[in-house]
C-alpha cells in the first residue's frame, strides 16, 4: 500500500476547511437576505449595506431621531454664544443648522392682503378680561372673525383691543429719531410711546391701531395681558439683536422689547405681559425656497436666533413667554398646511396658534386664581 503524502494531505484538509467557511459564510448572507414571512414585499426597505427592515421600523426611527433632535436642541447649553450677535437664552438651544449668510441680500416679508370686517373689537364691552394684542401682519393681516387675536379673545371671554401694524418690526429704523417731537416710528416702541402719550397718534392715520388708541372708552391700565408678538421683521432688517453697552436701546431688538416690557408695566402695573417670539418661516428667491428659520442668517442670526432673545428678554424680565417658533409644531413637515407663503399663517395655522395662546392665558388666570 502507497503513503499518502503529507502535501496531498494537507491539500486536502485545505480544501475542505475553505468549503466549510463559504458555507458558513453563505448560511449568514441568506440569513439577513431573509425577509420576515409575514412582512409583505410592498412593506420592506434593503438598505445600501443589504440590511433588511419594515417600513414601519424605518418611520419609528425617523421618528425617534426627530424627537432626540428637538430634546437637544431644547436642552443644549449655549452660555458661551458670544454677545452682541445674539442675546441668547441661557437655557435655549443653538440653531439647528450653522446657517446660510444671505446678509447682503434683501429678504422682504411676503404682501398678503389685509381683510378687515367688523368683527374686531374696538369698543368695551365689559368682560372680566382685557387683551391688548400689540405685533406684525402676523396679528394684524386678519381682521375678519379668524384673526389669532380675535380667535384667541372668544376662547379667552375677554374684551381685545389689537393694536397690531402689518410689516412693521419692534425696534426703530437705523435712521430714525428717537426723540419725541421727531417721531415717526410706527414699531413697537412707537405703539408704546403713542399710549402712555408721550407721541401723538397721527403717525398711525389709515389704521385699526389709531382708532384704538384714540378711544376715549377704553382704559388701557386696566389691561390684564398686553400679548406682544414681533421679530420677523427685525430678522428681515437684520436688526442687531442686543446693545451690550446699552440694553435698552431701541434700535435693537431686545433693547426694544425691554422698553416696552419696562414701560407697558407703567401702564398697567398688574397686567401681564406676554412675548411671542415669531414662528417658524420659509423663505423664497420667486418660486425657489432659500432655507428657513433656522438657516437663513440675514446678518444678524437666523430667526431662530431671534426666538432666543425673545425668551431670554423674557425670562430676564420676568415676562411669560410663548415660544410660537417650536411650540406649534409648525416645521418644515408642516409648513405647507400651517403656512400661505412661507412666514403668513393659513387659517388653520391661526386656530392653533390662538388655541395655544389661550391656553396659556388661561393657565395663569388659573394660577392667579388659586
Amino acid at each position: 500500500m502507497k503513503k499518502k503524502s503529507k502535501k496531498g494531505t494537507a491539500g486536502i484538509l485545505l480544501t475542505a476547511i475553505m468549503a466549510a467557511v463559504m458555507v458558513m459564510g453563505c448560511g449568514r448572507k441568506d440569513a439577513q437576505a431573509m425577509p420576515d414571512e409575514n412582512a409583505s414585499g410592498d412593506n420592506i426597505v434593503i438598505t445600501e449595506t443589504g440590511e433588511i427592515l419594515e417600513k414601519e421600523d424605518i418611520s419609528r426611527v425617523e421618528n425617534m431621531e426627530a424627537e432626540n433632535q428637538q430634546a437637544k436642541a431644547e436642552n443644549a447649553d449655549v452660555q458661551d454664544i458670544p454677545e452682541p450677535t445674539a442675546e441668547r437664552d441661557p437655557e435655549s438651544a443653538p440653531a439647528p443648522e450653522e446657517g446660510v449668510d444671505l446678509s447682503n441680500i434683501k429678504l422682504k416679508e411676503p404682501e398678503q392682503e389685509q381683510v378687515i370686517t367688523e368683527e374686531d373689537q374696538t369698543e368695551p364691552t365689559g368682560r372680566e378680561l382685557q387683551i391688548v394684542f400689540l405685533g406684525d401682519s402676523i396679528f394684524d393681516n386678519n381682521r375678519d372673525g379668524t384673526g389669532i387675536p380675535y380667535l384667541t379673545s372668544v376662547q379667552c371671554q375677554a374684551d381685545a383691543y389689537n393694536l397690531a401694524i402689518g410689516g412693521t418690526s419692534a425696534s426703530i429704523e437705523a435712521d430714525e429719531s428717537g426723540e419725541s417731537a421727531r417721531w415717526t416710528s410706527r414699531s413697537l416702541v412707537g405703539i408704546v410711546n403713542a399710549m402712555m402719550g408721550k407721541i401723538p397718534t397721527d403717525i398711525f392715520a389709515g389704521s385699526k391701531t389709531k382708532e384704538i388708541l384714540d378711544n376715549p372708552n377704553i382704559d388701557f391700565s386696566q389691561t390684564d395681558y398686553f400679548v406682544v408678538e414681533y421679530g420677523i421683521n427685525d430678522f428681515f432688517r437684520g436688526v442687531a439683536q442686543s446693545d451690550p453697552d446699552d440694553i435698552y436701546n431701541i434700535k435693537t431688538y431686545a433693547g426694544a422689547l425691554r422698553y416696552a416690557v419696562s414701560n407697558l408695566r407703567e401702564v398697567a402695573p398688574d397686567a401681564t405681559v406676554i412675548l411671542c417670539s415669531p414662528t417658524y418661516a420659509q423663505f423664497y428667491d420667486g418660486t425657489w425656497m432659500i432655507g428657513d428659520g433656522n438657516s437663513v442668517n440675514t446678518g444678524n442670526g437666523t430667526l431662530f436666533d431671534y426666538k432666543g432673545t425673545c425668551n431670554y428678554v423674557a425670562k430676564e424680565t420676568q415676562s411669560e413667554f410663548f415660544n410660537a417658533y417650536q411650540d406649534l409644531g409648525i416645521d418644515g413637515y408642516s409648513a405647507e398646511q400651517y403656512l400661505e407663503d412661507g412666514v403668513h399663517l393659513t387659517e388653520k395655522g391661526r386656530y392653533l396658534y390662538a388655541e395655544e395662546l389661550a391656553k396659556l392665558i388661561l393657565s395663569i388666570e388659573e394660577t392667579k386664581n388659586n
